[in-house]
């Protein structure tokens, strides 16, 4: 076993999560010297920083220090106005709809997406029968696969709190659940349905005629009092741009049972470090989600809740295609910049304008749109004309991409495909089985990223895929 392998068991003993944690740990053994496909990071030669901790620091001062437990009381304003400004641009004629839901929602943040996804599965077991109704001895949480299988890891660390149950769904659907599987595998003891939409690692989304399954589903889990969690942490990254994505508060009028999670880590650029999210929807979880993350947690970071403040800020205003004016700013005078620290509203507006941030923010958000509508544009050409793969998932969505080889000239299983194409390529990517594609011979399903490399790099590495196929059949 290479010197940095995290675990020493077989691969089949290995839970989902852990899986992706030792293929992780063998693409970055430098003993292996393999040049990873699949690595989440932006390359800081290629794209630009959205906004930069210097930039901040020139148009305020702040003090580092305690928060809130979980954030609310800081960025809370910011997260209302962020989901009011895309409600309204997905569904203008419902301003009034809107602006209710957003005003009676619960909220909170955490240490990205993955901690606050954390809290909201610890509190859902933990609710009382007069709030949660389904209330029962180890709930289940059903868990959607292909997916991002973090949220399985979770649950199996609650020590027996609950139990997690799945969902496959299938290519014919582009990996997404249909409304006839959510409402087949439920049961008396389902509590929560976990949905990633646009998907990872499928980058599909419920778009044109499939939104009446995401609308029925939604229906299904307020009538069955069933909590239904979306991460939406894709959602800003469809392309052309001009695209809309599905707010799923548009598609009920009620707060009921439903529950969104967002974050920067993915769209924009070196946010990852930061380690940003919030989630919004059903009020009846927030105490008990304060607590847990009070108790696990004891306060985020100040540095990461300032440049988050600022994202949604900026996100908000791009979105609505308005310039900032001094009531978007006093939306930050909520102690983020420090407890005991005033905020001049009006001079930090002044300070803003001269560096020009926003419009700086912009333009960098653009390139870095562009470079990734490019890449992805550029990937899929290459992967569609190639004899040696046989399909692909990508909805021109993200920076990842799902490519399945043919089996005509790989007949092992994806695992296998892992260690001979490190041996034999140099290359290394992300096996289909650690986000709960079957591992079996002649279905290998891997990921890789377009964010960490240039187009060129990431384009020779596939001609490198291609070549261990042709030599390999």
């Amino acid at each position: 076993m290479p010197t940095h392998a995290y675990y020493s068991k077989n691969i089949e003993d290995l839970e989902m999560y852990q899986r992706l944690i030792q293929y992780w740990s063998l693409t970055f053994d430098k003993s292996l010297n393999a040049i990873p496909m699949d690595h989440m990071n932006f390359d800081a030669n290629i794209y630009p920083p959205a906004i930069t901790l210097t930039e901040i620091e020139k148009i305020i001062k702040f003090e580092p220090g305690y928060a809130s437990p979980d954030g609310v009381v800081e960025l809370g304003p910011l997260i209302r106005n962020l989901e009011l400004t895309r409600l309204n641009h997905v569904n203008p004629k419902n301003k009034q709809k809107n602006k209710k839901i957003v005003q009676q929602a619960g909220l909170g943040a955490g240490h990205g997406c993955t901690n606050v996804m954390h809290g909201i599965l610890n509190s859902i077991p933990k609710l009382p029968k007069n709030i949660f109704p389904r209330q029962c001895d180890q709930p289940e949480i059903i868990l959607t696969l292909p997916n991002y299988t973090v949220y399985l890891a979770q649950i199996s660390n609650m020590g027996g709190l609950a139990r997690p149950r799945f969902l496959r769904a299938t290519r014919e659907n582009n990996f997404l659940p249909t409304f006839k599987q959510v409402k087949q595998i439920v049961t008396k003891k389902t509590a929560a349905i976990v949905i990633t939409y646009p998907n990872n690692p499928a980058q599909s989304t419920y778009e044109g005629k499939n939104v009446e399954e995401l609308k029925k589903i939604v229906r299904y889990c307020q009538q069955e009092r069933i909590f239904l969690i979306v991460d939406n942490i894709y959602q800003d990254e469809l392309y052309p741009q001009s695209r809309k994505h599905v707010e799923i508060f548009s598609l009920t009028d009620k707060l009921d049972y439903v529950i969104k999670v967002f974050g920067p880590s993915k769209d924009t650029t070196f946010f990852s470090g930061y380690r940003c999210g919030y989630w919004f929807g059903d009020p009846r979880i927030q105490n008990t989600y304060q607590y847990y993350i009070s108790a696990s947690e004891n306060t985020l970071s100040t540095v990461s809740m300032i440049m988050f403040a600022w994202d949604m800020l900026f996100r908000a205003k791009r979105l609505a295609k308005k310039p900032i004016t001094l009531p978007d700013i006093k939306l930050l005078d909520t102690g983020l910049f420090g407890w005991g620290r005033p905020l001049n509203a009006q001079k930090l507006l002044s300070n803003l304008k001269k560096m020009q941030l926003f419009e700086k923010y912009n333009k960098r958000i653009d390139v870095a749109d562009i470079k990734m509508e490019e890449t992805n544009k550029r990937i899929i050409e290459f992967v569609e004309k190639s004899k040696y793969f046989s399909d692909y998932v990508n909805q021109k969505i993200g920076n990842i991409i799902l490519i399945k080889v043919n089996p005509q000239y790989y007949t092992g299983d994806d695992n296998e495909f892992f260690h001979d194409l490190i041996k034999k390529s140099g290359y290394a990517v992300l096996p289909g089985n650690v986000f709960g594609i079957p591992q079996r011979k002649g279905n290998v399903w891997f990921r890789i990223t377009s964010i960490h490399d240039s187009c060129d790099n990431i384009l020779k590495g596939l001609k490198a895929i291609e070549n261990f196929l042709k030599h390999n059949s």
